[in-house]
């Protein structure tokens, strides 16, 4: 436990440090390539975005140990704790016998077409109050990419991450995409013009997802994937002009809280 609690802990710590290495180089790009122009550096908002990249994490791990039990509960009960062990250092069956590298880019296909489809729920009518929270600033940039209400986290992120190890795959193969994953959601939310040009079917670039942010009506509902943009185009949500940028973002109709816990407590509320 106490271990645990550590690692916890130093999850924490790695945000310090993105979040330094991120305000460095996004803020400088932002001053280059800007998306919207005249965006502050420092916005409002600020505190409570770096709130959520501090707890969060926390709160997450421990959510993922609990899944993980239950998950393993009822599809290995009958494996003993010897194997199960084994299981979720090296993984198990098919999968685990596939090279590292070919694991890590089956995990990183198979979550985006999950993530599209959790995001995409959480769109909907009962389940959006939860996902409110992290469209609610109307300044969006790098930061943006941490605000998210833990129950969105649990039932999005968490969830997908305990189904790959349940279906075999190597906990090393997810660490791979880790850092990566890190780095590009910071990338999309970043204050950037990038469109990626003739390549922006296949990777979501910043353009792309500041439209899925946006609360012009030709943006909303639009843009779901995390990463891999032809799934919107295979499901009829992708919208991305070559003529416009998005300019208004936040949340129509909804007087969401600016604190980080009046926003952990406002789905609750309502």
């Amino acid at each position: 436990m106490e271990n645990f609690l550590l690692s916890a802990l130093d999850s924490s710590l790695d945000f310090t440090y993105w979040f330094v290495g991120f305000f460095i180089v996004f803020g400088v790009l932002a001053k280059l390539y800007p998306c919207n122009k005249n965006q502050p550096l420092i916005r409002d908002g600020m505190l409570t975005d770096i709130a959520y990249g501090l707890v969060i994490p926390i709160l997450s791990r421990f959510v993922f140990l609990l899944f993980l039990a239950v998950g393993f509960a009822v599809f290995f009960y009958n494996v003993p704790s010897e194997e199960i062990d084994g299981y979720l250092r090296n993984g198990h069956g098919y999968v685990a016998s596939l090279p590292l590298w070919l694991q890590a880019a089956l995990v990183f296909i198979l979550s985006d077409f999950l993530l599209y489809w959790t995001h995409r729920i959480f769109h909907s009518k009962q389940l959006w109050k939860w996902h409110a929270i992290h469209h609610s600033p109307r300044t969006v940039d790098w930061l943006t990419a941490y605000r998210f209400h833990p129950i969105n986290v649990f039932l999005s992120f968490t969830l997908v991450n305990v189904l790959m190890l349940l279906i075999g795959f190597s906990p090393a193969s997810m660490i791979i995409m880790s850092g990566f994953n890190n780095i590009y959601s910071a990338m999309v939310h970043a204050n950037l013009n990038w469109t990626f040009g003739k390549y922006k079917y296949l990777f979501a670039s910043p353009v792309f997802h500041r439209w899925h942010h946006t609360t012009q009506k030709e943006g909303l509902d639009k843009n779901f994937a995390p990463t891999f943009p032809l799934l919107d185009v295979m499901f009829g949500t992708f919208y991305m002009p070559d003529d416009k940028l998005p300019e208004k973002y936040g949340v129509l109709g909804d007087k969401i809280p600016e604190s980080f816990i009046g926003q952990i407590l406002w789905p609750f509320q309502r």
